[in-house]
C-alpha cells in the first residue's frame, strides 16, 4: 500500500501534542500494527519524518533507514499522514480490523520552500507557511547541511532581506534585516536570536559580543525558522527586524538513533604544518543520539561537537578550539508534556579583523603587506601580551592571549511545559536560566597605515630638548637584542600601522520566562501572555594602542630616540614599550561597569479564521524596560615629571593632562604610559525606564492549495540596551556624572506577499517598506595621534524593497532555487559636523547632510542561485551568492566593488551492508574569489569626495594613493567528512 501525495496537508503541532499526550493511555485487547518506510523522490530514506495517525492520536518519526511502526491500533478507519520539512506531505486512508499488520510506504515530493511545513515561530497559532500572514523562511536539518555554512550568521544568507557580514570567522558576526542600520559591532541589533523559542541572551547588540557567539551549528539542530519583520515585534523583545529560532532535536523517533560524523579540512595546507601534519588542519567530531527510554514515558536527545582548527587565515596559533554539548529530556503526560534542556558551550573562535590595503575604491594588496585572501594582522609574535592592569589603576599586570579570540563559556538550563487544560484552553511556559562569560582578545583597526618615517617625524618638536629626532631607532618588540631595522625599506613598503588591543570581559547572567495562555473560541484563536527577563552584564574594557609593521602576521615595533645633553641624562626617549604606543590610552575608553536590565512585557493577540480561505490576525505588546547601573568615572593619571614642566608645561585640563605628565612611572621620557587612563573612586550611575507599545495587523487569503496572498503592517520599538549606558558618558557634562539616556527607536513596516506552489514550482514574493525613526548613529573620525573621536546623533532611514524565494523541480531529484533582495535603504534625515581634523578650530567646521545617501555596508542587490540533485545515493549541490556594490562609509565616498562566491558539495549515502554510512565533500568559496565585507568607516568619514579626487604629484588621485583597512571575505575552504547514521 502506498501513500497518495497531496500538495498541502494541514498538520498543526497542537494536534501532534495532543496525540503525544494520549498515546501512553491507549491499550487495546485487539489491535492492528502499521509500519512502513518513507523516502524522498530519489529513493533515499528520510530520517526523522513525522508520522501521524488521526483520529487515534498516535504519532512517531522515522528512524535512520526511514522506517516507522505504530502498534496497538484498534479497529477503525484512519488517515495516516507522513510529513518532513522540505517535502510535501502525503496521506493515506486506512481501514483496519484490529488484527492485521498494514505496510505503508511513501516517496515524498520536494517542497524546497517548505510551504507545507508548519511554522511555530512568530505566530499565535502554528500553521503552514501557505496559510501564514508573515514572511518566514525555514530550513530543515538537511538543508542546513547543504548550506555549507561557516557559522550561525553565515547560515542566515539563506534568508532574503538579510545582509549578513560573516567575514569575521565562525562566530561574532553581524546581520542587518531589511536595511535596518547595523554595523560590524552591532551584531544582531534588530533581531532576536533564539534557541528553542527563547533568546540566547536578551541583549543582542553588545560590542565585542554578538549574540551568535553563544551558538554553534551542529547535529543537534532539527530545523531553523526565521520570521522577517512583521509580527516579530509582538513575539519577542526588541526584535522589529525578525526572529531567528533554532529548534533542537528532541528524540521523537520510535527507537534510539543518531549520527556520528568526523570532519577534516584543508586549513593545514595554508599553515606552517608540514607533511602529513597538514591533514590535521581541521579536526572535528559531531555526534547526536536520541529516542525513547524503554518502558518509560521519557524521550531524550543529547549531542554536541569538539573541534580543533588552525584557521583559514593562519596566525601562527590555532584559530578555533573548543566544543559544546546539549541535551534534553521529555516527559509525556496525558494532557501535555514537560521538557528540560541543558547546554554547555566552551569554545574559542578567531575574530578576523581588517587588513591594510591601498586604492580606496579598488582594494589592492600593499607590496609586502598581508595577502588580501589569507593574510592576517594577527601573529604569534604578538600573541601574548602583558600590560599594566588598568582596572587596578596600573598595579599588577593584565595577561592576555590573542589565541583566545572570542572565548565563550555559556551554560543554560531551560524548560518547556505544555498543558491542554480542556474546554479549548492550553497553557505553555518556557523558562531559561543562563550564565555567559565572554572574553575578547583581538587586534583592531584604528588608522590607515602611514610611512614609518612620517610616524617618527611627529616627534621633531622635541629637538630643542636634546632629542636626536633625526635618528629614530625602530626595532622589533620581540627581539631581545633590539637590533635596529631600516624603517624606510621595511617589508618593501616602509609602512607602520597603529592598531588597537582592547582586552574585554563581559560576564552576563539572564533569567527569562514566557507564559502563554490560549483559548479556542469558535473561529478565534485567542492568546494572552506575560514575558519577563532580567539580565546583568558586567563590562570590563580597556583601550590600548600598538605599532605594527605592515606585513602578513606582523610583528610589533618599538620606537626610541637617542638624547644628548643633561636634560635626559643620556637616557633615550621611549615612545613605545613592548610594541605598545599607549597603555590605557587617555583619549580612548576604560569601562568597568555593571548594568542590570529588567524587561516586563504583556502581549495579546487574536487569529480569526473568517472562512476557510480568509484569516485575519492582530497582536499588541506592551513593554517596560528598566535599566539600572553604575560605572566608575575615569581620569588620566596626573603624575608630572617636574624636570620638564618648565619646558612643556604642567599637566592640566587645557592640555588634556599631557605636558610634563610622567604617567605610571613618573618619567616624562617614557611616552607609552604618560596618558594612562584609570578609574576613580567616584561612580557614574543611571536608572532609566522605557515604555514601548508594539502592534501588528495581518491577513492571509488562500485562493487555493496552489496560491495565497498576505499583507501586514507593524509598528515596533527598540529600547536602548546595555551598551548605550555602559559607554554612554554625556560629554556635554564636564562633571562626568551624566549618562546618555537615549530613546526608543521606532520601526514601521508594511509588507505584502504572494506564495505560489505547484508540483514543480514554489515561489514567494514579498514587497516591503520600512521607516526607521530615532535610529542612533555614531560617526567615528580617526585622529592623528592614534585615537578616534565618536560623535553620536540620531537620524532616520527608510527602505523600499522586494524579497524573493523560488524553487523549480524539473525532474525527480533535481531542485533549482533562487533567493533575491532588491532594496534601496537611504538616509532620510541625518547630519554631522566635519571638523576637518582640527577640532580646536571651530571656524572651519562644516555641517554635512547625509540625506539621500545610501546606508553604508548595505548592498542594494543580494542574489543567490543554486541547485540540488539526488540520485541513487548521490547528493550534489551548489550555491552561487552575489553581493552588489556598496559604500563603506555614510559619506558615500568609499565604494566597495560587487563580488560573487560559489559554494558546492558532493555526498554519497551507502546502502546494503554499509547502510547508514555517509561521505561528504564540501567547499566554501570554491573559486577563491576575492571580495570585501566592510572597510574601516572611521577612516572614511574624514574624506570628502573633493579630497579623494585631488590629483597628487604622481598623477594619481588621492583615493588611489591612499591606504585604508578592509575585511576581506573568507578564502576557499574544503572539508571532507564521514558519518554514520543509526
Amino acid at each position: 500500500m502506498f501513500l497518495t501525495s497531496t500538495l498541502y496537508q494541514r498538520l498543526l503541532p497542537g494536534v501532534a501534542l495532543v496525540c503525544l499526550a494520549v498515546a501512553p493511555t491507549l491499550a487495546q485487547d485487539t489491535a492492528s500494527r502499521v509500519s512502513g518506510q518513507i523516502r524522498d523522490a530519489s529513493g533515499q530514506p528520510l530520517s526523522g519524518a513525522t508520522i501521524v495517525l488521526v483520529p487515534s492520536g498516535r504519532t512517531t518519526t522515522t528512524d535512520a533507514q526511514g522506517q516507522f511502526e505504530l502498534s496497538g491500533i484498534p479497529a477503525g478507519t484512519y488517515t495516516l499522514t507522513a510529513s518532513y520539512l522540505g517535502y510535501r506531505a502525503a496521506t493515506q486512508t486506512l481501514a483496519l480490523d484490529g488484527t492485521q499488520a498494514a505496510v505503508v510506504n511513501a516517496n515524498l515530493a520536494t517542497d524546497a520552500l517548505n510551504l507545507n511545513g508548519v511554522v511555530v515561530t512568530g505566530t499565535f497559532n502554528p500553521q503552514t507557511k501557505l496559510e501564514s500572514s508573515v514572511a518566514v523562511t525555514t530550513l530543515s536539518n538537511r538543508q542546513i547541511q547543504n548550506r555549507v555554512s561557516r557559522g550561525t550568521a553565515d547560515l542566515l544568507m539563506a534568508v532574503p532581506g538579510f545582509r549578513v557580514n560573516s567575514d569575521g570567522g565562525e562566530a561574532a558576526n553581524s546581520v542587518s534585516p531589511r536595511g535596518l542600520p547595523s554595523n560590524a559591532e552591532a551584531g544582531f541589533g534588530f533581531l532576536q536570536l533564539m534557541e528553542d523559542g527563547l533568546p540566547l541572551l536578551e541583549a543582542g547588540s553588545l560590542t565585542f559580543a554578538k549574540t551568535d557567539i553563544h551558538f554553534r551549528v551542529d547535529e543537534t539542530i532539527d530545523r531553523l525558522e526565521v520570521v522577517r519583520g512583521g509580527s516579530a515585534g509582538i513575539f519577542a523583545n526588541n526584535a522589529p527586524g525578525g526572529i531567528v529560532n533554532f529548534l533542537s532535536k528532541t528524540g521523537s523517533g520510535p527507537k534510539i538513533g543518531g549520527i556520528v560524523r568526523l570532519t577534516g579540512g584543508d586549513q593545514g595546507f595554508y599553515s606552517d604544518r608540514k607533511g602529513l601534519a597538514q591533514l590535521g588542519g581541521l579536526q572535528r567530531i559531531d555526534a547526536n543520539v536520541g529516542g525513547p527510554i524503554a518502558g518509560t514515558p521519557f524521550k531524550f536527545n543529547i549531542g554536541g561537537f569538539y573541534r580543533y582548527d588552525v584557521g583559514v587565515k593562519h596566525a601562527g596559533f590555532p584559530a578555533n578550539v573548543g566544543g559544546g554539548v546539549k541535551a534534553n529530556v521529555t516527559y509525556t503526560l496525558k494532557n501535555g508534556y514537560v521538557r528540560l534542556y541543558g547546554k554547555y558551550l566552551n569554545d574559542r573562535v578567531a575574530y578576523y579583523t581588517s587588513v591594510p590595503y591601498q586604492n580606496l575604491n579598488d582594494p589592492q594588496r600593499i607590496p609586502g603587506g598581508p595577502d588580501l585572501r589569507r593574510g592576517t594582522m594577527y601573529s604569534e609574535f604578538q600573541r601574548r601580551t602583558s600590560i599594566p592592569n588598568p582596572f587596578s589603576n596600573g598595579e599588577g599586570r593584565l595577561e592576555r592571549d590573542l589565541a583566545n579570540g572570542q572565548h565563550t563559556r555559556y551554560k543554560s538550563i531551560s524548560s518547556e511545559v505544555f498543558f491542554d487544560l480542556g474546554n479549548g484552553f492550553t497553557l505553555t511556559d518556557n523558562a531559561r536560566l543562563l550564565d555567559a562569560n565572554l572574553s575578547t582578545d583581538g587586534v583592531y583597526d584604528i588608522q590607515p597605515p602611514v610611512p614609518g618615517t612620517s610616524f617618527a617625524a611627529q616627534y621633531r618638536g622635541l629637538a630643542p630638548f636634546g632629542v636626536q629626532v633625526n635618528s629614530p631607532r625602530f626595532s622589533y618588540a620581540d627581539d631581545p637584542t633590539n637590533t635596529p631595522v631600516d624603517i624606510a625599506s621595511l617589508n618593501g613598503n616602509g609602512l607602520v600601522n597603529i592598531a588597537g588591543i582592547f582586552p574585554d570581559d563581559k560576564p552576563a547572567t539572564n533569567v527569562i520566562n514566557n507564559l502563554r495562555l490560549q483559548k479556542t473560541a469558535g473561529q478565534h484563536q485567542l492568546t494572552a501572555g506575560f514575558y519577563a527577563s532580567r539580565y546583568t552584564i558586567k563590562e570590563r574594557l580597556s583601550y590600548n594602542l600598538v605599532v605594527q609593521e605592515v606585513a602578513d602576521r606582523p610583528r610589533l615595533l618599538n620606537l626610541s630616540f637617542p638624547t644628548a645633553g643633561p636634560l635626559f641624562g643620556g637616557q633615550p626617549i621611549e615612545v613605545t614599550n613592548n610594541g605598545f604606543l599607549f597603555y590605557s590610552f587617555g583619549d580612548g575608553i576604560l569601562f568597568n561597569s555593571t548594568n542590570t536590565t529588567q524587561v516586563l512585557s504583556y502581549y495579546a493577540g487574536d487569529e480569526w479564521k473568517i472562512t476557510d480561505k480568509l484569516r485575519l490576525d492582530g497582536g499588541l505588546r506592551l513593554e517596560t524596560t528598566h535599566a539600572e547601573g553604575r560605572s566608575p568615572k575615569t581620569a588620566i593619571l596626573n603624575n608630572p615629571d617636574v624636570r620638564f614642566t618648565r619646558f612643556v608645561g604642567a599637566p592640566s585640563t587645557a592640555n588634556r593632562f599631557g605636558g610634563s605628565n610622567g604617567g605610571l612611572d613618573g618619567q616624562y621620557r617614557t611616552f607609552y604610559d604618560n596618558r594612562f587612563l584609570q578609574n576613580t573612586d567616584e561612580l557614574r550611575t543611571w536608572s532609566f525606564r522605557f515604555h514601548t507599545v508594539n502592534y501588528s495587523l495581518g491577513g492571509n487569503y488562500k485562493f487555493s492549495d496552489k496560491l495565497a496572498t498576505f499583507a501586514r503592517f507593524s509598528n515596533s520599538g527598540v529600547a536602548p540596551s546595555n551598551d548605550q549606558f555602559a559607554y554612554g558618558v554625556d560629554t556635554n557634562d564636564p562633571t562626568g556624572n551624566s549618562t546618555l539616556r537615549g530613546g526608543v527607536q521606532r520601526v514601521i513596516q508594511a509588507e505584502m506577499g504572494v506564495r505560489v506552489a505547484t508540483n514543480k514550482v514554489s515561489l514567494a514574493v514579498v514587497p516591503f517598506y520600512s521607516e526607521n525613526n530615532n535610529i542612533p548613529f555614531t560617526i567615528q573620525l580617526s585622529n592623528p595621534d592614534g585615537g578616534f573621536s565618536l560623535t553620536q546623533d540620531r537620524g532616520k532611514v527608510d527602505n523600499l524593497g522586494v524579497e524573493l524565494e523560488g524553487t523549480y523541480s524539473p525532474a525527480a531529484g533535481l531542485t533549482l532555487r533562487g533567493i533575491g533582495t532588491v532594496q534601496r535603504p537611504r538616509f532620510v534625515d541625518f547630519r554631522f559636523t566635519d571638523n576637518k581634523g582640527t577640532s580646536a578650530n571651530p571656524n572651519d567646521d562644516e555641517v554635512i547632510s547625509f540625506e539621500g545617501n545610501r546606508l553604508e555596508d548595505t548592498p542594494d542587490l543580494l542574489l543567490e542561485g543554486g541547485a540540488d540533485y539526488s540520485f541513487k545515493g548521490f547528493d550534489v549541490f551548489a550555491n552561487y551568492r552575489w553581493f552588489g556594490e556598496r559604500y563603506a562609509n555614510k559619506r558615500n565616498t568609499i565604494q566597495l566593488p560587487s563580488y560573487g562566491v560559489l559554494f558546492a558539495g558532493l555526498g554519497y549515502n551507502f546502502g546494503g551492508t554499509l547502510e547508514g554510512v555517509q561521505l561528504r565533500v564540501q567547499a566554501s568559496n570554491l573559486l577563491n574569489k576575492l571580495g570585501f565585507g566592510d572597510a574601516a568607516a572611521r577612516n572614511g568619514e574624514n574624506l570628502s569626495q573633493e579630497t579623494l579626487d585631488t590629483i597628487d604629484a604622481n598623477g594619481r588621485t588621492r583615493a588611489q594613493n591612499s591606504y585604508n583597512l578592509v575585511r576581506p571575505i573568507l578564502p576557499r575552504n574544503i572539508t571532507a567528512s564521514v558519518g554514520y547514521v543509526f
